[in-house]
């Protein structure tokens, strides 16, 4: 055999090669396993870091968008639009044949964040519900409410874009809607009759005497003898005595049409008015018994989202002040500070009113 040959191995021979014993592999899982659940906390607080920021934004927008419609009409946008006649749908009243024109705040900022199309699509002279299927030969004001719109959507909420809200409004009629998108916004216009008092407005304190930055716009013969309320235009930037960066001007109601009661959904009821052009996006304050739908209550942040302040940021929710700022409202202020945060012309009229913004 030459000296330079290799060895033939033999049959059955075998080579020795470097690898993981069981215990070692159990070993490196479990390490894996440990580091995963180190850093998924970590991430999933990242990414609502995120979200809550593009909420942020949301509210910046709308806020902006309220400012610029006040640039251009000397008012801010209507938390809520009626005029309605007498006799309410009579020929030649207003919104006729329907009983009144009704809108949301939300139709006066479409041409102020990129949605002109839809505005031009949507008419004015006739209700947010109008339909052909309802009053053949009317504007399908429905069919425009149906499209998703991104910078109403707060994207903590669960069930994003594809929640719609569908039921039957009732004036006088039924008039029902179809797979309406939502939103994630609403304005908390007022402080309601019934709870004025709890959060401790004197006696004899109106709603109208508690109005936020965006407040109605009510108007016709109708108002007084069928709604209760005089005509009033909706508020100019002069009108806010409490200073724009103490009075919110909209709030989170996140969530909607599912019923969300702090952190848990209720599966065996919906609420049917979170459609981002049904007039009802504009409540007053209440609050709620913790844990319970139950007013007045000294749960004014993420207590419930029907009717109140809500949102899925943890700790508190999110806000567009009046002069164009964001602000993270705490869950743990005090339900007077807040209260005195949604008024604006509220000063003097309560402790908390003087001292609101410590307390944000």
């Amino acid at each position: 055999m030459s000296r330079n040959a290799k060895p033939r191995s033999r049959c059955g021979d075998t080579l020795a090669r470097p690898g993981f014993t069981l215990v070692e592999l159990l070993v490196v899982i479990a390490i894996i396993g440990i580091l995963v659940g180190l850093l998924l906390p970590a991430v999933q607080a990242a990414r609502e870091a995120a979200r809550r920021m593009s909420c942020g934004n949301n509210l910046k927008q709308i806020g902006l968008a309220s400012l610029n419609h006040e640039s251009a009409f000397k008012r801010l946008p209507p938390s809520l639009y009626v005029d309605i006649g007498l006799p309410p749908g009579g020929s030649g009243q207003p919104g006729s044949p329907y009983p009144a024109i009704v809108h949301c705040w939300s139709i006066y900022l479409l041409p102020y964040i990129e949605q002109n199309a839809l505005y031009q699509q949507y008419d004015q002279k006739f209700p947010w519900f109008s339909s052909p299927l309802i009053v053949p030969g009317t504007p399908d004001n429905q069919k425009v409410l149906q499209t998703p719109i991104a910078s109403f959507l707060c994207p903590s909420s669960p069930g994003g874009a594809a929640r719609t809200v569908s039921g039957t409004f009732r004036f006088g009629a039924s008039f029902p809607y179809q797979n309406l998108a939502v939103t994630d916004y609403a304005t908390c216009s007022s402080i309601n009759p019934g709870s004025i008092t709890f959060f401790g407005y004197p006696s004899g304190t109106t709603q109208n005497d508690l109005f936020s930055a965006l407040s109605p716009d009510i108007r016709g013969a109708g108002a007084q003898p069928l709604l209760g309320q005089a005509p009033r235009k909706s508020s100019r930037l002069a009108d806010i005595l409490d200073g724009t960066s103490r009075t919110i001007l909209m709030c989170e109601d996140a969530g909607r049409p599912e019923l969300w009661v702090q952190g848990k959904r209720n599966p065996s009821l919906q609420i049917n008015d979170g459609g981002w052009g049904h007039h009802e996006n504009d409540y007053g304050l209440d609050g709620a018994v913790s844990g319970t739908t139950t007013s007045p209550g000294n749960c004014v942040i993420n207590c419930h989202n029907d009717n109140e302040t809500y949102a899925f940021h943890g700790s508190g929710a999110m806000h567009a002040m009046t002069d164009g700022s964001v602000q993270f409202t705490s869950a743990n202020i005090s339900p007077q500070a807040y209260a005195a945060l949604l008024t604006a012309r509220g000063t003097g009229m309560t402790a908390a009113e003087n001292t609101a913004a410590t307390e944000e």
